[in-house]
C-alpha cells in the first residue's frame, strides 16, 4: 500500500504544471534582476521591483515571520499585489524575454495575482505600492 501511495504522490510531483506552479515564486526572484536591468521597463517600474526585492530580503515585515502560519503570509500578499501592480504595466513580451518558465505559467500568476489584488482595498494597495516605491528610491540614491 505504501509504494502505492508513494508511486501517485510521484507522479502527482512530476506533472508539469506542478512543477511549474512549484518553481514559479524562484522564478519571480529570478525575474526581478533581469527586469531591474532592461531598459525597456519604465523607471518607476523598475524602482516599485527594487523596493520590492529589498522588501522580500529585509528582516521587516508587516506581519513578524515568528507568527506560525501568518508570518509568511505577508510576504506572499506584497508578493501577489505588486505582481499585479508591476507585472501588469510591462509589456508582456519583455517579461517573457526574461521569463525562464512556461509562458503559461507567468499568465497564470498573473492571473492569481489580479484575482488576490481585487479582494484587497485599492486606497490600501496604492499605499503599498508607493511605500514599495520610496523604498526603491531611497535605496537607489
Amino acid at each position: 500500500m505504501i509504494p502505492k501511495v508513494a508511486g501517485l504522490f510521484m507522479n502527482f510531483i512530476k506533472a508539469g504544471w506542478v512543477k511549474e506552479t512549484l518553481l514559479a515564486l524562484p522564478r519571480v526572484a529570478l525575474l526581478i534582476p533581469k527586469l531591474l536591468g532592461d531598459r525597456r521597463v519604465p523607471l518607476r517600474i523598475r524602482t516599485a521591483l527594487l523596493g520590492l526585492g529589498i522588501y522580500l530580503v529585509s528582516p521587516f515585515d508587516i506581519i513578524p515571520d515568528f507568527i506560525p502560519g501568518l508570518g509568511k503570509l505577508d510576504d506572499a500578499v506584497v508578493l501577489l499585489l505588486l505582481v499585479d501592480g508591476v507585472l501588469n504595466q510591462i509589456d508582456e513580451k519583455i517579461l517573457l524575454d526574461h521569463w525562464r518558465g512556461r509562458p503559461a505559467t507567468l499568465r497564470r500568476l498573473i492571473d492569481v495575482a489580479s484575482v488576490v489584488s481585487s479582494f484587497v482595498p485599492q486606497k490600501f494597495r496604492r499605499f503599498l505600492f508607493g511605500k514599495i516605491v520610496s523604498l526603491g528610491e531611497r535605496h537607489n540614491r
